[in-house]
């Protein structure tokens, strides 16, 4: 006999909506056979106890309508009159209303005796995934781990969406909304740009620009105060949007700072560029783009002086 065939008969009898069809499996059942499922912890010994499971799920089931699809099964024979079967199964059924939506995977293995020149089911093992079990996962996370999970993937997601990648500092797609709810009152805009660093990419390598890179951008981002914002341009270029400046004094002692941990920064490297700094105040409503061109005419002018150094644009 092909069990394997046998088998598939038996799955379509058991998901089929006529009773008739769903009673008729129990005839290749042995009175003794073994049960197990995992869909709601099903465990029957004997054929009496399976049939009493049969007409009851048969009140449940009313009008659902199981389909099999992608049905799969080999056989592996153990004995002359010993023989398993296992194999796969995808279960699906969805109603009018689409209140209920059936859509699981299932795994069987049934082993097959024969007795009497016919072959019975003394053993049958179905398993269905848990609900809360991801792919991948051995053991499934309760719903609030998933959850917890989802959220922190979500919050990395976003962190890299607006952070540069190489140095963590905010990029400037995301600078650029944030000054749109800048309170500008005192504050000051900053564009600094690292002094000949091209030089370190030429002589020492784009390994070591980039660690130069992220070093700079601690530098900076030490040296406002935690409500300020750092935003790597692109680059060897940077900017600062620093508030509570109430004069230009204040603004000073912003370069100052940057400049002195510059020069701190050197000693454990061979190669350390240094850094210009153009700064301008900035005032309720006026567009990014205007401040940066300030900004920008200072940093030009320090550039070309000296380097090093800062400079600061202040017509408004």
């Amino acid at each position: 006999m092909d069990l394997c065939k046998l088998t598939e008969t038996l799955w379509k009898k058991y998901l089929s909506p006529d009773p008739a069809d769903q009673i008729g499996i129990l005839e290749y059942l042995d009175p003794n056979c073994v049960i197990i499922g995992t869909g709601a912890h099903e465990f029957y010994t004997d054929l009496a106890g399976f049939t009493q499971a049969i007409q009851n799920e048969m009140e449940e089931r009313k009008n659902v309508s199981f389909q099999c699809r992608n049905f799969r099964c080999e056989e592996h024979r153990l004995s002359p009159d010993t023989s398993l079967v296992y194999g796969t199964l995808h279960i699906w059924w969805e109603s009018e209303d689409g209140q209920i939506c059936i859509n699981m995977d299932s795994r069987f293995s049934i082993v097959f005796r024969k007795s009497e020149e016919s072959w019975k089911c003394v053993h049958i093992h179905q398993s269905l995934p848990n609900q809360d079990q991801l792919p991948g996962e051995y053991y499934p996370k309760k719903l609030s781990e998933q959850l917890k999970e989802a959220r922190e993937k979500v919050c990395e997601m976003t962190i890299l969406a607006q952070n540069d990648s190489l140095t963590g500092l905010m990029n400037f797609h995301t600078f650029e909304s944030r000054w749109k709810s800048w309170n500008r009152d005192h504050s000051w805009l900053f564009l600094l740009d690292l002094d000949d660093f091209k030089n370190i990419n030429d002589c020492f390598g784009h390994v070591t620009g980039n660690h130069v890179l992220r070093k700079v951008a601690r530098i900076l981002a030490g040296s406002v105060r935690s409500h300020d914002i750092a935003c790597r341009m692109g680059g060897d270029e940077f900017m600062l949007l620093c508030g509570g400046l109430k004069d230009e004094e204040s603004a000073r002692h912003v370069a100052e700072r940057i400049l002195k941990s510059m020069e701190s920064g050197q000693n454990d490297l061979e190669c350390w560029p240094g850094i210009s700094i153009g700064g301008t105040p900035i005032t309720a409503g006026e567009p990014l783009e205007a401040a940066m061109s300030r900004a920008d005419k200072a940093l030009y002018f320090i550039k070309k002086a000296e380097k090093n150094g800062y400079y600061f644009y202040k017509e408004i």
